[in-house]
């Protein structure tokens, strides 16, 4: 017997709880994780890094997710799909102990890029690091000056990351990390875009603060100071996506959104950033 239930959250992808109890009477929670609204050779790639990403993984010190199966579209029901091992805990929006909530996502990050493992390129969300100057900001002059930056050339460090690392992606029991989820941008890359990212989605949901603690905490575990190139190419993303918009569906009902807050948060924290950049 299989019984289903939508997780909250997914964006580029549908992800369900399945609970399944064998003949034996014995009960196996895994997570199934489909790809309805990519195009066929898009989501072919994602599911093959994912999966390969996940066998990397295994039997490493953190608490990751393992491969059960992968399907392509002509095996199930016409959507390509992973299906692994459902990690404890759930998303933590509205952390009572803010410090360790920060402290140990910085722990966790630092232990990811420590892994060393080998692992397919993991490419940067867009392909040009030019910004696009966002129509509604009034301080035009500040995405000016992230785009010479980024017109200068991109350190070359390379590590073992995650790719798409927030909060939006680890799981929480007690008050402690039990799961660091999805996977599927996984590889090797510079590891301040994890940071960045990181702190883009912080100051999104909370504040710059949020993220100037993240970075505070994530260079005493790292032993080394964030590069502030990649660091503004991070939170430069944020003038050409739609975090205002996919934001909410994220949080659902976990947390309260403020939504016409977000511009100033993140331009706050792009000065920030900036001010890095010798």
């Amino acid at each position: 017997m299989t019984t289903t239930r939508r997780l909250v959250g997914g964006i580029t992808s549908s992800v369900d709880l399945l609970t399944v109890v064998d003949r034996g009477e014995g009960t196996h929670r895994l997570v199934l994780k489909r790809w309805p609204d990519s195009s066929r050779g898009e989501t072919d790639a994602m599911i093959e890094r994912e999966a390969g990403i996940l066998a990397a993984l295994e039997g490493v010190a953190l608490p990751v997710p393992s491969l059960v199966a992968v399907s392509q579209p002509d095996e199930t029901d016409g959507y390509p799909a992973l299906l692994m091992t459902r990690m404890p805990g759930r998303v933590d929006l509205a952390p009572r102990d803010r410090s360790s909530w920060i402290a140990q996502m910085a722990a966790a990050l630092a232990a990811v890029h420590r892994l060393g493992l080998e692992a397919p390129v993991s490419l940067p969300w867009t392909p040009t690091p030019e910004v696009d100057m966002p129509k509604w900001s009034s301080r035009q002059e500040l995405w000016k000056q992230a785009d010479a930056v980024l017109a200068t050339p991109a350190p070359a460090e390379r590590t073992f990351i995650h790719g798409d690392y927030q909060h939006f992606n680890l799981l929480w029991t007690r008050g402690r990390i039990s799961g660091i989820v999805d996977w599927s941008m996984g590889g090797t890359g510079h590891p301040d875009r994890d940071v960045g990212h990181c702190r883009l989605n912080l100051a999104v949901l909370f504040s710059p603060e949020w993220a100037a603690d993240f970075a505070r905490a994530y260079q005493a575990e790292a032993g080394r100071r964030i590069d502030g190139w990649w660091d503004v190419y991070e939170i430069s993303r944020y003038g050409q996506g739609r975090m205002r918009q996919t934001i909410p569906i994220q949080v659902g009902r976990r947390a309260p959104v403020d939504v016409p807050g977000m511009n100033d948060r993140v331009e706050r924290l792009l000065a920030d950033a900036l001010s890095t950049c010798g």
